[in-house]
């Protein structure tokens, strides 16, 4: 093989392996996400801050929280402006409310692919950490 045949060869191969890797990395036309962020705020369920005007991630009760989740209520992250984050898996039916559980009651920071569609707000969480000198509910 002379030398022309194998830098064709080779533009050929990595054309080949970049064409599936940007296409991967490209969100779908039709996909919500807006990209990967960081969110930081409470774990709790997500009827009492929408009724409820004094509950905020600063303001609340652990064991209303827990009472809540307990009888059906679904989990969400609560930010600090406010912003409810549900929590979403590429599988149907959804299973993301159990990455959530074992920080009921807790800050945390979550990274993820994040979705907004008609005022709501999702993430697809790829990691995530209780936040230090987190407090045990107020």
């Amino acid at each position: 093989m002379n030398n022309t045949q194998l830098k064709r060869a080779l533009i050929a191969v990595l054309v080949g392996l970049a064409i599936p890797m940007l296409m991967l990395a490209v969100d779908d036309a039709d996909s919500t996400a807006i990209g990967t962020r960081t969110v930081e705020g409470l774990v709790r369920d997500i009827a009492c801050p929408l009724q409820n005007k004094k509950s905020t991630s600063t303001s609340y009760s652990k064991d209303c929280i827990t009472t809540c989740v307990k009888a059906g209520s679904p989990l969400g992250i609560l930010a600090a402006d406010g912003t409810t984050y549900l929590p979403v898996t590429e599988s149907m039916p959804d299973t993301g409310q159990g990455q959530l559980k074992p920080f009921i009651g807790e800050h945390v920071q979550a990274t993820g692919k994040v979705f907004e569609r008609n005022g709501g707000h999702a993430i697809q969480i790829s990691e995530i950490h209780q936040l230090p000198g987190d407090v045990a509910g107020k």
